[in-house]
C-alpha cells in the first residue's frame, strides 16, 4: 500500500517539548548522559569505574579477559613483554570480530593512539580495556522504545519512521536470532539458553542492544519491541541512559490474534511464534509487563506517546503524520514570539 510520506521528522525531533498524542513530558526531563566517541566523562564525586567498564556490561567483561589472552598467543595476534601479555592490531581487532564489534580501520587506529604512549603498538590488558571506553563507548543521538504487544504494528511504524526520518530500526528479537547466528560468545550461550527453553538474561539482551547501537554513531535508534520487563528498562538506563521518547502501540488483543494468524497464513508458519498458544502466552506477558514499565517511565520523566493501532496501516501512520504537522506548527510559533 502506498503509504504518504510526508515529512514527520518533527515527531522524534521535537516531541521531547510538546508530547504527542495522550502525551507526558514532566518538568526536569534530563538531558540522557550519553558520553560521545572519543570523550569520558568523569565525576570526582564518584568511585573511578574499572577499566572497561564503559564499553562493556558485567556479562562481558570475563570472556573478553579470556579472548584477549587467547588472541595474544596467536600467531601474529601479540605476544608477551616485561609487562606482561598484549595484543597488536591484528590482534585487537580479532578480539573485537570475535565478540561482534565491527571496528573501521580508523577505530583500531583511534584505540591505539587512545593510550599508547610510547607508540610500540601493543595494548595490555588495562590499556586495551581503558581505549575502549575513551574509543568504543560511544552512544547514539538518542533512542525511542517502541512498546507494543505481537502484532500491533511496531514493525511497520519503525519501518517507515527509518525509511521517512533516517532512523535506525532495531528489532530486539531479530537481534538475538542475528547474535545466534553469528556465533559469537553470547550469540552461543544465548542459543544454549533458547534450546532450554529458558529465558534470556536482561543484562545479556541490554549487552546485545548497547554493541549494535555503537554501530550507528549519532543516529537515532528505534528499538522495536523492548523493553519486555521492568529489569530491561533498569538495565538498559544503567548501561546506555534514559530513552528520549517512548511510543505505545495500542491495539486490541482480538485484532492482534487475527493479525498474527494473517501473517502465518501469508509467511506459511515462518516464525514458529505465529500460532495462536503462543500468541495468547505472548500478549499475556506483554500485558503483565505494561503497567510496571509505563510507571517506571513516569518515574524517568520519560515522554510518552501513545497510538491506536487497531486501524489500517494508513490510519495508524496518519496519527504520526499529525503528531509531525502539529510540531511544525508548535516550532512555527515559538519562532515568530
Amino acid at each position: 500500500m502506498g503509504l504518504k510520506r510526508r515529512s514527520t521528522a518533527a515527531f522524534i525531533t521535537s516531541t521531547r517539548s510538546f508530547g504527542g498524542v495522550h502525551s507526558l513530558d514532566r518538568p526536569g526531563h534530563s538531558k540522557r548522559n550519553f558520553r560521545t566517541i572519543g570523550e569520558v566523562q568523569s565525576d570526582e564525586s564518584e568511585a573511578p569505574d574499572s577499566p572497561g567498564s564503559k564499553a562493556f556490561s558485567d556479562v562481558e567483561t570475563a570472556a573478553i579477559t579470556d579472548l584477549f589472552f587467547q588472541f595474544a598467543h596467536q600467531t601474529g595476534g601479540g605476544g608477551v613483554d616485561e609487562e606482561g601479555t598484549y595484543l597488536c592490531i591484528s590482534g585487537v581487532k580479532q578480539l573485537l570480530h570475535s565478540i561482534g564489534e565491527k571496528p573501521s580501520e580508523q577505530t583500531l587506529a583511534d584505540l591505539f593512539v587512545s593510550v599508547d604512549k610510547n607508540n610500540d603498538n601493543k595494548l595490555h590488558l588495562t590499556e586495551f580495556l581503558m581505549a575502549a571506553d575513551r574509543v568504543l563507548a560511544g552512544a547514539p543521538a538518542s533512542t525511542v522504545w517502541v512498546i507494543g504487544g505481537p502484532g500491533s504494528g511496531k514493525g511497520m511504524i519503525c519501518g517507515q519512521l527509518s525509511v521517512t526520518c533516517g532512523a535506525v530500526h532495531v528489532s530486539s528479537g531479530a537481534m538475538l536470532r542475528d547474535e545466534v547466528a553469528s556465533g559469537t560468545y553470547l550469540g552461543r550461550e544465548v542459543a544454549e539458553i533458547m534450546k532450554k527453553g529458558q529465558l534470556v538474561s536482561s543484562a545479556v539482551i541490554t549487552a546485545i542492544i548497547r554493541r549494535r547501537m555503537r554501530e550507528h554513531p549519532g543516529r537515532r535508534i528505534l528499538l522495536d519491541g523492548f523493553p519486555r520487563s521492568l529489569q530491561n528498562a533498569n538495565d538498559f538506563a544503567d548501561q546506555c541512559g534514559k530513552p528520549e521518547l517512548a511510543l505505545f502501540c495500542h491495539c486490541d488483543d482480538t485484532t492482534m490474534i487475527e493479525r498474527i494468524l494473517k501473517r502465518a497464513e501469508e509467511t506459511d508458519g515462518e516464525r514458529a511464534d505465529d500460532n495462536i498458544q503462543t500468541a495468547l502466552k505472548r500478549i499475556k506477558a506483554y500485558h503483565k509487563a505494561e503497567r510496571p514499565v509505563v510507571e517506571w517511565l513516569k518515574d524517568n520523566c520519560v515522554p510518552i506517546v501513545r497510538l491506536d493501532c487497531t486501524g489500517s496501516q494508513e490510519v495508524v501512520w496518519n496519527q504520526l503524520l499529525a503528531i509531525g504537522r502539529l510540531m511544525r506548527s508548535a516550532g512555527t510559533n515559538q519562532a515568530s514570539k
